[in-house]
């Protein structure tokens, strides 16, 4: 009988070679096996294990017909990203045609390759956004705007991704308008900006439909007064208190907010969020003064932890 440690081993080198011949799972790949992978998958392909991506292999890929995720890609030569961007757009609505998730910097070469891609691109931990045409083209492809990994974001580029209408129509089926339930005509996340200045908030409030911004631990007032315009949802589920001023800011929305991290609320804030008109989400309070307990109660719209 074989001791564990042995059957470790073998099995061990039963899936290195399982991996092996899984080009699927390989850290790169060759011409030949990129032609053997889009001659025979159809549909999504998934290739998350490359860390690597010469043109010539691009190329072969940019060929594949389906989504095509290579997530594990921490960099991108301009001529392999020239190459990526021929990948046709694939007819299925809110799908990543071309997923690059583990890229975290573009230089200008790359971004201005990917901004000609036709379908919709996911670069959901990009941290810098300074090239217009990129974000442009981001801002006008179909499905939900997700930009996760940006921590930093201009006016100027803010004003630009305010503009997107992702969710608004179905386009692979035309004349298909308001596919969600909530009518949202966009969807925008940018969960890792954790500083927002008055300009790009104001920027910001321009956007229709639901923005996230739960990467915010700190909204100043003049922040919070500069997105209260915001038609939509607001979601702000980093904050864990707030201050009597950014409150009253954030009561003049004319939407709902969401403030589901919020777990202690003084009664200038309580006073201040009871003139929202809106449903407003405090769901996680733990702790607040009875003053402040017996105004939010009142509140018809505002949704409290059970019990509170």
């Amino acid at each position: 009988m074989r001791s564990a440690p042995a059957i470790l081993l073998v099995l061990a080198l039963f899936l290195a070679g399982a991996y092996a011949d899984d080009p699927t799972r390989s850290t790169s790949l060759t011409p030949a096996q990129a032609e053997e992978l889009v001659a025979k998958r159809k549909g999504p392909l998934a290739l998350n294990a490359l860390t690597a991506l010469p043109a010539e292999v691009a190329e072969v890929l940019a060929r594949h017909e389906g989504e095509l995720s290579l997530d594990g890609l921490t960099s991108l030569a301009p001529e392999a990203a020239s190459a990526l961007a021929k990948h046709a757009a694939v007819p299925r609505f809110g799908s990543a045609d071309l997923s690059l998730g583990g890229l975290v910097t573009l230089s200008p070469e790359v971004a201005a390759a990917l901004a000609a891609h036709q379908g919709a691109l996911a670069l959901k931990s990009l941290a810098t956004l300074d090239s217009l045409p990129l974000a442009r083209k981001l801002a006008a492809q179909w499905g939900e705007l997700q930009l996760n990994g940006l921590t930093t974001l201009s006016p100027e580029f803010a004003a630009i991704l305010a503009k997107n209408e992702g969710v608004l129509v179905d386009r692979t089926r035309p004349g298909v308008e308001q596919r969600r339930a909530d009518r949202a005509p966009s969807v925008v996340r940018l969960d890792s900006l954790e500083i927002l200045s008055p300009a790009t908030a104001g920027a910001l409030a321009k956007q229709k439909g639901i923005l996230v911004l739960n990467g915010l631990k700190v909204l100043p007032p003049d922040a919070a007064a500069a997105l209260a315009p915001h038609e939509g949802v607001l979601v702000l589920n980093g904050l864990s208190t707030l201050s009597t001023e950014t409150a009253a800011a954030l009561a003049a929305c004319p939407g709902e907010i969401a403030l589901r991290a919020v777990t202690e609320l003084p009664v200038g804030a309580a006073e201040s969020l009871a003139k929202h008109k809106s449903v407003l989400y405090l769901t996680a309070l733990i702790t607040s003064p009875p003053e402040a307990r017996a105004i939010l109660r009142v509140h018809p719209k505002i949704r409290l932890p059970a019990g509170f």
